[in-house]
């Protein structure tokens, strides 16, 4: 995923995903609560460069912080560097299908939200970390049609 059409894909996927946060983010399931942005981020790195993995992250970030009128500078960190390294992790030679975008949306959600932790502590770490687990396993569901619906856009050459 390059170039324009990378780029506007990208654009359009986390815009909705800010959207489906800002108005369904207050609905999960037993208390873990889906975080779209991150979804849409970690599908968004299956098919791109560390250099666009990171850009995307940095964007997500923005939204993310926007959403919730946080601090802007500890969203838009976590979600740079996991996208980076979400994109790195796709020199793996892994074929993106549904279980590797399951999986590498709940590694990724944990990982953003542990870098997340040690720059804007919480009061309750050990709440924290299991609504984290929480959420990184409905994101990991949610990622599945997310997945197919991008593989379906981009076709083969995206892959």
């Amino acid at each position: 995923m390059s170039g324009a059409k990378g780029f506007l894909i990208a654009a359009v996927a986390l815009w909705l995903g800010a959207v489906l946060q800002q108005s369904l983010g207050r609905y999960g399931i037993l208390n873990a609560r889906p975080d779209y942005v991150l979804v849409m981020l970690s599908c968004i790195c299956l098919y791109s460069s560390r250099a666009g993995g990171a850009l995307a992250g940095f964007f997500a970030g923005l939204l993310s912080g926007a959403i919730t009128g946080a601090n802007l500078t500890q969203y838009i960190f976590s979600r740079t560097v996991s996208g980076f390294l979400d994109a790195w992790a796709r020199k793996l030679g892994l074929d993106p299908n549904a279980v590797t975008a399951a999986l590498n949306s709940f590694i990724m959600t944990v990982v953003a939200q542990l870098i997340l932790m040690f720059f804007a502590p919480p009061s309750g770490i050990a709440s924290f970390l299991g609504a984290t687990i929480g959420s990184a396993m409905v994101n990991g569901v949610l990622a599945v049609p997310v997945h197919a619906l991008l593989r379906r856009i981009l076709g083969p050459q995206g892959a």
